[in-house]
C-alpha cells in the first residue's frame, strides 16, 4: 500500500471524514512510520545482510568499541576481515559476563578479535584488535526510510494494513481532542499486538543475554 492508501485507510477506520480531518495527514504518516519500527522491534520483520552502511564497520587496530547502525536491532551474525587477507573469521556473540567467566582481562588482551558483545548503540570485540579489517554483521534491523519519503512501507505488502492499528490506537488515545476514544485504541492496539506480538521489555533481553551460554545465540 501507498502511503496515500495507507492515510486513506486510516480515515476509513477512524470515521475521519471531517474538512479538515481530525488528525492531519502529516500526524498519521508519524502513526504509521511509528507502526513500522513497533512492527519490526516486536517481529524482526526486517532481516539485513548485504548493505554496506548498515553491515559493515571499519575496524583499526588498537580499538575495540564501535557505534553500530541507528536501525540495528539484533545482531545475527559476525565476521571479521583482516586488511591483509580474504578469509573472513566468524565471531562469537557473547556477553561480558560471560567473557569475564572464561577470559580473565579480555579488555587488555591484544589479538585477532575472535568474540563481539552487542550493546544498544556499538559493539565490543572480546579483545583490543591487534590489526586492522571489516567487521561485517548480519542483523534484523528498522526500516531505512520513512514511509512518506518512500511511498509505501519496507515491510511486507502483508503487513501494511496492520500499520493502520497503531495509527487508530495514537488517534484515539490523544486526550482533548475530537478523537479520543479510550475503548477503540485499546481496541486497536490490541489488534496490532495480535498481529505482531508484545514488545520485548528491554531489562528482560539485557538479563536473558548475560546469563546465556556464550555462542551464536538467537536473540530474544
Amino acid at each position: 500500500m501507498t502511503s496515500d492508501e495507507l492515510i486513506a485507510q486510516f480515515r476509513s477506520d477512524a470515521d475521519d471524514n471531517a474538512l479538515p480531518p481530525l488528525a492531519s495527514n502529516a500526524d498519521v504518516l508519524i502513526w504509521l512510520d511509528e507502526g513500522q519500527e513497533e512492527a519490526c522491534i516486536r517481529a524482526k520483520l526486517i532481516y539485513e545482510a548485504s548493505n554496506a552502511k548498515v553491515c559493515n564497520i571499519a575496524v583499526v587496530a588498537g580499538t575495540s568499541v564501535y557505534p553500530v547502525h541507528a536501525a540495528v536491532l539484533d545482531i545475527m551474525k559476525a565476521t571479521f576481515t583482516a586488511t591483509d587477507s580474504t578469509s573472513p573469521v566468524e565471531l562469537v556473540l557473547t556477553d561480558r559476563i560471560e567473557l569475564d567467566r572464561i577470559k580473565n582481562g579480555w579488555r587488555r588482551v591484544e589479538e585477532a578479535p575472535k568474540y563481539l558483545v552487542q550493546d544498544d548503540t556499538k559493539v565490543q570485540f572480546g579483545c583490543i584488535p591487534n590489526v586492522s579489517g571489516t567487521l561485517a554483521i548480519e542483523c534484523y534491523r528498522l526500516p531505512l526510510a520513512k514511509i512518506e519519503d518512500a511511498d509505501k512501507p519496507e515491510i511486507g505488502r502483508a503487513h501494511h494494513r496492520h500499520l493502520v492499528q497503531w495509527a487508530l490506537h495514537r488517534a484515539f488515545s490523544r486526550p482533548d481532542t475530537e478523537l479520543f476514544d479510550a475503548a477503540r485504541s485499546e481496541k486497536a492496539f490490541i489488534a496490532f499486538e495480535r498481529m505482531f506480538g508484545k514488545h520485548p521489555d528491554a531489562n528482560l533481553r539485557r538479563s536473558y543475554s548475560a546469563n546465556t551460554p556464550m555462542h551464536n545465540k538467537a536473540s530474544w
